[in-house]
């Protein structure tokens, strides 16, 4: 797995820090990608959701919501996804007028992140922005971390880089049985 730590502007809109745009583009470029929590990125247009109605997006629904509707109707797959839900109180509070982070919701980032990736076709990758970088799939492996540093008492952003790796579940079982 490849690590790499390096200087960063915060921002508000993930992808408008160089760092953080550098490692979308050299795994998802020229590909189709889905970004539910999109803001007013438009890197992965037209899969675009964001709640909040006032962004760019161009769909507004709840995330578990927008993909139940693409697992329903999309049999495709997408080829990657950014992953960039609000990760702390006050991201939540300042981009969605909300007091509760997603990460405190019992199960939900659970099942987003499993929504997410059943989304991905193999060799697909899922770039994930927060304060961790476990991404709650099985199907999918780290392939790359980049520590995103802000100076002084800020928090640091890490970028991880989740490859699928297998299909399905039943993949896993094979080759879990297998050794």
């Amino acid at each position: 797995m490849k690590f790499t730590r390096s200087f960063g502007m915060q921002t508000k809109d993930t992808l408008r820090c160089k760092e953080a745009f550098s490692v979308v583009r050299k795994y998802l470029e020229g590909k189709k990608v889905i970004d539910p929590f999109a803001r007013n990125c438009e890197f992965a247009h037209p899969y675009t959701n964001d709640i909040n109605p006032e962004t760019k997006a161009e769909d507004h629904l709840d995330v578990e919501d927008y993909l139940d509707y693409w697992l329903a109707f999309f049999d495709e797959g997408f080829d990657g996804a950014i992953f960039d839900p609000p990760f702390s109180d006050r991201q939540a509070k300042e981009a969605y007028q909300q007091t509760t982070n997603l990460y405190t919701l019992g199960g939900k980032i659970l099942r987003i992140e499993r929504s997410l990736g059943d989304l991905i076709v193999p060799g697909g990758y899922v770039v994930k922005f927060g304060y961790n970088s476990n991404f709650s799939h099985k199907a999918f492996e780290c392939v790359e971390i980049k520590l995103v540093r802000y100076g002084g008492s800020i928090n640091d952003m890490i970028i991880s880089v989740h490859k699928k790796m297998f299909e399905t579940f039943k993949d896993l079982e094979v080759l879990d049985a297998e050794e």
